[in-house]
């Protein structure tokens, strides 16, 4: 069935649930239009970033996974849903039929207390508990789109939670004619477990296989990594076969997020450390990448993007920079725009499935 992108309004709040990071910059008005320059912060500063983060992992034991956890995630706290607890005695069941709100702003906004059912109405999603690789309970929200083909596996960004990006999930099936599957984080929402960068590898692996589960074949996944979202999104593209992959305001690596390159920038000197070096990962992802960046993000400079999607080994062309958008209003200032470069990839997709469908021999 043809995918149809419909023409009505963003809503308002549609995928950046999250505050925006830090003030705005001052002289915004005098900026030239394109991207803003990405520099490195010079030898002596970076000696500095480098020594100090030196003594934090010498007082973490030399566990990476710690110091990432606490510099990387920020999950909403509290969480904004929670999962109801089983009646006292009975065995926990996969399939939940509803969630909980925790915040009274979103029970009695209409745009949120409709998804309090998890049944899988239309415009509703199904909710289920997946149990990862290494023991977390996640849940997941499937949201199903009648005649669609492709199944979009949503990583979200950070700061943010499941229950607060329903509205864009729902958005997102609707307007992009998709499934769309997405999954909590270790530590996030009313996921078990603590956010650590090898629980979120393993939360993303047992997303992907629920869409399996549910009848999705590896040649219909389009993975949808969003901000910190890309690392998990191009950890899975590069070890399991998808359609392609979405990085929406991406970082290049864990270590990139936090400080330039440049002379001994720990960039350099902890390159062997970096727990989420997509730079790497996105040279072994067989499947077409395309790059979504806000022009003006400044807590994800926007070359993070360039950085992938010229290392990427099949980027799709052109990258997609966003005028003016920083990192938490990307969508708010892409508008309608949006959706129609991301339905134009999807239906590349689908026309190259098409093609490679018809060669002899395939």
């Amino acid at each position: 069935m043809e995918r149809v992108t419909t023409s009505e309004p963003t809503p308002e709040r549609l995928g950046n649930a999250h505050a925006p990071v830090g003030p705005p910059a001052e002289d915004d008005d005098e900026r030239p239009p394109g991207p803003r320059p990405y520099e490195d912060q010079g030898c002596p500063t970076n000696c500095v970033i480098s020594t100090a983060l030196a003594a934090i992992l010498c007082r973490k034991g030399c566990d990476v996974g710690r110091v990432v956890s606490e510099f990387a995630f920020f999950p909403p706290d509290p969480p904004t849903y929670a999962v109801p607890e089983p009646p006292k005695g009975a065995p926990p069941e996969p399939d939940v039929p509803r969630i909980d709100f925790n915040y009274r702003e979103l029970d009695l906004d209409p745009a949120y207390a409709r998804f309090r059912r998890t049944d899988g109405a239309p415009g509703r999603a199904f909710c289920r508990m997946l149990t990862t690789s290494r023991g977390d309970a996640i849940p997941s929200f499937y949201f199903q789109r009648p005649g669609a083909s492709v199944c979009v596996v949503y990583l979200h960004a950070n700061a943010t939670d499941c229950g607060a990006m329903l509205p864009t999930y729902a958005a997102f099936a609707r307007r992009l004619n998709v499934h769309v599957l997405a999954g909590e984080y270790s530590g996030y929402g009313a996921a078990t477990g603590a956010p650590t960068p090898r629980n979120i590898e393993a939360d993303a692996l047992a997303l992907y296989d629920e869409a399996l589960r549910r009848g999705h074949e590896p040649s219909q996944l389009v993975l949808y990594g969003q901000s910190v979202g890309s690392a998990p999104a191009c950890y899975v593209a590069a070890r399991r076969e998808v359609r392609g992959v979405v990085l929406h305001s991406p970082v290049a690596s864990g270590i990139r997020a936090l400080v330039a390159g440049g002379c001994c920038s720990p960039v350099n000197v902890y390159a062997c450390l970096d727990p989420f070096n997509n730079l790497r990962e996105v040279t072994r992802i067989d499947a077409p990448v395309y790059v979504i960046h806000g022009t003006a993000d400044e807590e994800i400079p926007w070359k993070h993007g360039q950085m992938l999607h010229d290392a990427a080994k099949k980027p799709h062309e052109p990258p997609y920079w966003v005028e003016g958008a920083g990192h938490n209003n990307l969508l708010e200032a892409a508008g309608e725009e949006y959706f129609v470069k991301l339905g134009a990839f999807l239906d590349a997709l689908a026309k190259a499935e098409k093609s490679a469908a018809a060669e002899p021999g395939s």
